[in-house]
């Protein structure tokens, strides 16, 4: 390897490293939820617990919803787990829907199911 390679090699690693970064924290962050928050009941269809976060799959009035937590560690400790919810059980969420018209996906900041109440982002909770 000559010299200006291996002065480019760190350089091309920095680049890289940005710009896979920025698809990465879009999708993680808030940017691409509304900033109202709705309430969405319905019935749990899937629970996954798991990398980049946890989601349930719910039947709603007008369609199946994804609804996405937190990450798995802050997921779970606002108490909520994988055995916290199973396909059948009624499930209401509040949180922020996706901004894409037509797209049945929430942030979910709260949600409650078997009559528990799990705040997944307490300092998010608007209205109560």
């Amino acid at each position: 390897m000559t010299t200006l390679n291996r002065r480019r090699l760190p350089l091309a690693c920095v680049a890289l490293a940005a710009a896979l970064a920025g698809p990465a924290l879009a999708h993680h962050g808030w940017s691409w939820a509304e900033g109202e928050q709705i309430e969405l009941r319905g019935t749990v269809r899937e629970v996954y617990v798991g990398q980049p976060h946890p989601t349930l799959r719910v039947q709603a009035a007008d369609g199946v919803w994804s609804i996405e937590l937190a990450n798995p560690q802050q997921t779970e400790r606002s108490g909520f787990t994988a055995t916290s919810a199973a396909p059948g059980d009624p499930v209401s969420a509040v949180g922020n829907r996706s901004r894409a018209e037509g797209e049945k996906r929430m942030k979910a900041v709260r949600i409650t199911v078997r009559g528990r109440t799990f705040d997944i982002y307490p300092e998010r909770i608007t209205g109560g």
